[in-house]
């Protein structure tokens, strides 16, 4: 310790002549800092190496706590290149006796080659060496188990990079390896904030996995009535965890609020592919968030097509002024994904990991679901050649939904082919001691999840719904784990077919099949990750004759899709596209899917479409800049019969809309008047958009509301005002 004051008894140095005494090189002395100082740590100098947890866990005090205590640390020049920091190995110092260099030099003596700063030589100084840190035998941390070595480079790849896409399969730890960096950032105080959303489902799993990694951590769960989630914000926390639906209602929309000035130090998406709309309100709001690091955690980063993987390349690759990123297909953007994305697949890591068999089982239909597709399929064909040019990709879709719903149940007789076979293979693997999963893309008594609970009942089975609370879906996990006699959890596709940890099955049933391959997969890959010990089997059901086979082809297509672009990661020009859709019933794409239709579709010509019909009706009508973010496209105004103005909001949407675009368009519209809502989607909308809108009275033309209103409705004035005063037409 440097004293700050001379000793007592001490004579001052004689001043006099002091000016013509010839002066002896001194030694640079040693900077003095102020460190809160604490045990176990002694005064002194500061010794980079720390030999105990306990002198770890003092770097994660409270700084406020602790009073103030001037300490030296030698910065002497070292011989060599200066030590990277973070790199591993603790920096080499000089012995404490070696003389420094004298403070005057020769006038004409050459300047020393410039070195590291004074900031970087005194952070390597007292950072605490990262192979000291890491999980393994000379961790000064406590860590509940050991990493892999492809584990421990991900952690690496983490500390080192501020950007990153961490795309492993699933079942590789890819929490465990965004934990363990974390902790590691903490303890060498490179990051304090960390803002970490994650699906609703999977709050409380990354609750107790944070606790399990990083128990020194201070955590907030976000979440409860908006009144207590207020002050959780501002709470002094390591970590904030919220779910994607809280942060998107909590996020506010003025730049100047609270939420919206913060800079987190890092920024963490799990189960990113929600992010591959970047139409969606909460795509838009998570890349408006000021940070210094974002990583985005998928295994999944491309579900449809390349636009999913250039949305969520935009939250990674954030801009430091903070403006927005943006990537389209092409070759910047495979060059910048190469660049980002950290992956490794199961099969080149995991060879002791049990193998996973799939099999497709098809099966005929049983003699009324027969009766019941047919019927259903023949009058569904009929009705989209009656449409004629208004036919659009979402009336193909409700058809299909109709066809698979059949497939899994029919709804009069309730007799089904595959839960009949799902029923019967149960009974022998349950006999073996074997537990099962089995997913379903629909929840409904009818058709899906509970109705497979209702054909299963023998067999104790639990169910796993995004309806259920985050709590209730946790005890149902847990519930699982703990009793063996629940032979078979029941889970929604969406709801659980991503981030949960279900080892404790070995074999897995689809019940419909979902269009996405790389979703079914994620799903599946909750039994066959780490921790299961047996092979997992997987029965993907398919009923011959119908649908489901088409739709069977087409799945093949995009899992070729996936794997070269996000495995390999080049380009493959291979999406979907209204000719596929149609193709599935052996139509071809309308006229409405020509070029001339489709170039009235775009967003430009949809405005001029829809401002025009106003116009005709009266209604004086005003479009807002390009560059308005969040706003409505027209705002259409006119004066009633008594002299009180009306207005209407009108939001254009070329492709098919989702419950998303119908929650933007509510927030825009103003509090402190009465605005009526409209959106023009001409490909129509999901079956949720259309209840929302209907609650909450917006208006919705699609193309044949659209095209009613451009006729004139063959002069029916009653019907085309309705649409404009808020009648959801019915598709």
């Amino acid at each position: 310790m440097m004293p700050w004051w001379r000793p007592r008894g001490e004579r001052p140095a004689s001043r006099r002549l002091l000016w013509m005494q010839p002066r002896e090189p001194r030694p640079e002395p040693p900077l003095r800092i102020s460190v809160a100082h604490d045990l176990p740590v002694p005064p002194g100098s500061i010794d980079p190496r720390l030999p105990t947890p306990e002198q770890v866990r003092w770097l994660l005090r409270s700084p406020s706590s602790v009073p103030l205590t001037a300490t030296s640390v030698n910065l002497k020049e070292r011989a060599g290149p200066s030590p990277e920091i973070g790199a591993g190995t603790a920096p080499t110092y000089p012995p404490a006796d070696t003389p420094a260099a004298p403070h005057s030099r020769p006038a004409n003596a050459p300047m020393p080659p410039a070195g590291p700063s004074l900031s970087d030589r005194l952070r390597a100084a007292l950072l605490v060496p990262l192979a000291t840190l890491l999980p393994g035998d000379a961790s000064v941390l406590e860590w509940p188990a050991t990493l892999l070595a492809y584990q421990l480079d991900g952690v690496r790849t983490l500390i080192e990079r501020d950007r990153v896409l961490l795309a492993d399969d699933m079942g590789l730890g890819k929490t465990v390896q965004a934990l363990a960096a974390i902790r590691v950032l903490c303890v060498q105080r490179a990051i304090e904030r960390v803002l970490l959303i994650v699906p609703a489902s999977l709050v409380d799993q990354w609750r107790r996995e944070i606790v399990r990694w990083a128990p020194e951590l201070r955590v907030i769960i976000i979440r409860g009535p908006a009144a207590d989630r207020a002050w959780k914000w501002t709470a002094d926390a390591h970590i904030t965890l919220i779910s994607y639906e809280t942060f998107r209602a909590d996020f506010a929309v003025s730049p100047d609020s609270a939420r919206r000035r913060r800079t987190w130090d890092l920024v963490i998406l799990d189960e990113a592919q929600k992010m591959k709309n970047r139409a969606t309100e909460v795509s838009r709001s998570v890349k408006q968030l000021r940070r210094r690091r974002s990583w985005a955690i998928t295994g999944t980063p491309l579900e449809n097509t390349l636009g999913d993987l250039a949305s969520i390349l935009e939250f990674v690759d954030h801009r430091d002024d903070g403006k927005p990123q943006h990537y389209g297909p092409g070759p910047v953007l495979v060059q910048r994904h190469a660049q980002l994305q950290l992956r490794r697949r199961k099969s080149d890591l995991l060879t002791q990991l049990p193998p996973k068999q799939v099999i497709t089982v098809r099966l005929p239909l049983l003699p009324h679901q027969q009766a019941a597709y047919a019927r259903a399929e023949t009058e569904g064909v009929i009705q989209l050649q009656e449409r004629g040019a208004t036919v659009t990709i979402q009336h193909v879709l409700e058809l299909i939904t109709r066809l698979k719903q059949i497939c899994n149940v029919d709804p009069v007789t309730r007799e089904s082919a595959k839960l009949a076979d799902i029923k019967e293979r149960l009974g022998v693997l349950t006999a073996e001691g074997h537990r099962a999963l089995l997913f379903s893309q629909y929840t409904s008594a009818t058709f899906g999840v509970h109705a497979a609970a209702q054909a299963l009942a023998e067999f104790a089975p639990l169910t796993f719904t995004g309806s259920m609370s985050g709590g209730a879906r946790d005890a149902t996990i847990q519930q699982f784990k703990a009793e063996h006699a629940r032979r078979i959890l029941i889970l929604s596709l969406k709801a659980g077919g991503s981030g949960l940890n279900l080892q404790e099955a070995s074999y897995v049933f689809h019940l419909d099949r979902w269009w996405n391959p790389a979703v079914e997969r994620q799903a599946e890959d909750r039994a066959h990750r780490m921790g299961q010990v047996y092979p997992v089997t997987v029965f993907a059901y398919v009923c011959s004759g119908t649908i489901e086979e088409r739709i069977e082809r087409l799945l093949q297509g995009k899992q070729r899709l996936f794997d070269e672009i996000i495995d390999d990661v080049s380009i493959l020009p291979t999406r979907l596209n209204q000719a596929d859709l149609f193709g599935l019933f052996g139509m071809p794409a309308p006229a409405a899917a020509s070029s001339e239709h489709a170039g009235r579709r775009s967003g430009r010509a949809l405005e001029d479409r829809c401002a025009e019909i106003l116009r005709l009706r009266g209604w004086s009508v005003a479009r807002t800049p390009v560059t308005r973010d969040g706003g409505p496209d027209l705002i259409a105004t006119k004066q009633d019969e008594i002299g009180i103005e009306q207005q209407v909001y009108v939001l254009c949407k070329a492709q098919a809309a989702g419950v998303e675009v119908v929650r933007e368009l509510l927030g825009m519209l103003p509090t402190d008047r009465s605005v009526r809502a409209v959106l023009a989607a001409p490909a129509g909308i999901t079956r949720d958009a259309r209840a929302l809108a209907d609650r909450r009275h917006v208006a919705i033309w699609d193309e044949a509301v659209l095209t009613q209103l451009e006729a004139g409705a063959s002069g029916n004035t009653r019907t085309s005002l309705a649409a404009e005063e808020g009648t959801s037409y019915e598709v």
